[in-house]
């Protein structure tokens, strides 16, 4: 009697242990996760990197990326299994419409990258293979900031490129980190370089990190400048180093081509031979006079147009006054 009580208490403990794999076990664990607008938000403020696939089911180079995108995102949660580092994610845009046109998704399908809760500039458009995504999800978690030891280095940096140079104390100063969360989101754009303690003691005041600009001095006369606010805000920071980094006059190159003429804008092209760099100033300099005599010009009128405003409003109401008293005369 025992041993079939036995047997049937076993039973029943391996039909429960079914019942709870069959209600816990979901196979859309794994792959890329899905991402609602009940989850985005989230998931974009809480990891470093999020890497994302905009696609739709009825189109098909969605369905063929699909089951890559899938596998690649299970091979980088285990290069990569900390939480908070990074997180690839899949958006049915025939469901999530909201979040598509946040997005400004027109295509599909669409990979986006978003790096500390803000959207990178460029589109992913590489090759759209698993070793692929790997590779690329690897380099965006590179540390984006050079360390320098010595000052005589920083005269040896490339002259055609944008640079950001930080003089800090130490390593662990919040400062620091403000500056490195920029450089992820920036450093396509520009070079970032730091030193702490000697390598930039006679840089700085003693707890008073400076950042400075130094721009491509092959296609431009402009000088270093400092940045002017506090280096403890970080949205403060992250604009002045935009606008230093991402230039008026850019490139076209081959791979930015498709990126420039999505924005749906008119082109004023230079074209130059490869060692002429002073054509290349001549123009930068051209176009930012001609842009800062525009704006100039606009905040004149509009300030022009307000004073204009504010003294016909006397004149305004004493002709409504002067109305007033006629309909009473009447």
């Amino acid at each position: 009697m025992k041993t079939v009580h036995s047997l049937i208490s076993f039973k029943a403990t391996l039909f429960s242990i079914f019942m709870i794999t069959c209600l816990f076990y979901n196979p859309t664990d794994s792959g890329a996760v899905q991402l609602t607008q009940q989850n985005i938000d989230t998931t974009l403020a809480s990891n470093e990197l999020v890497f994302l696939n905009f696609y739709a089911d009825w189109c098909r180079f969605s369905g063929l990326l699909k089951p890559i995108f899938d596998e690649a995102a299970d091979a980088v949660a285990k290069e990569f299994p900390e939480p908070g580092k990074v997180v690839m994610g899949k958006v049915d845009c025939d469901k999530e419409t909201t979040i598509a046109s946040r997005f400004h998704i027109t295509k599909y399908p669409t990979l986006k990258i978003i790096v500390n809760g803000q959207p990178a500039k460029r589109e992913y458009r590489g090759q759209r293979s698993v070793e692929a995504f790997t590779n690329f999800v690897k380099k965006q978690l590179e540390d984006p900031i050079n360390e320098f030891k010595d000052l005589k280095e920083l005269g040896k940096l490339e002259s055609n490129k944008r640079i950001i140079i930080g003089y800090f104390d130490r390593r662990d100063q919040p400062e620091y980190q403000n500056l490195r969360r920029v450089a992820t989101n920036l450093k396509d754009d520009c070079q970032f370089h730091v030193g702490f303690e000697e390598a930039s003691r006679q840089m700085h005041p003693p707890g008073q990190p400076i950042i400075i600009f130094r721009p491509d001095k092959d296609r431009s006369n402009d000088l270093d400048e400092t940045f002017p606010g506090s280096v403890n805000n970080f949205d403060e920071l992250h604009i002045w180093v935009s606008e230093k980094c991402v230039p008026l006059v850019r490139e076209i190159t081959f791979e930015n081509a498709e990126e420039l003429t999505e924005e749906g804008l008119p082109f004023l092209i230079l074209f130059h031979d490869t060692e002429d760099r002073e054509s290349i100033k001549r123009f930068n300099e051209v176009v930012k006079n001609e842009v800062t005599f525009r704006e100039t010009v606009d905040q004149l009128l509009d300030s022009r147009w307000q004073e204009i405003c504010t003294s016909l409003a006397p004149s305004r109401k004493k002709r409504e006054g002067s109305t007033t008293n006629s309909n009473r005369q009447l």
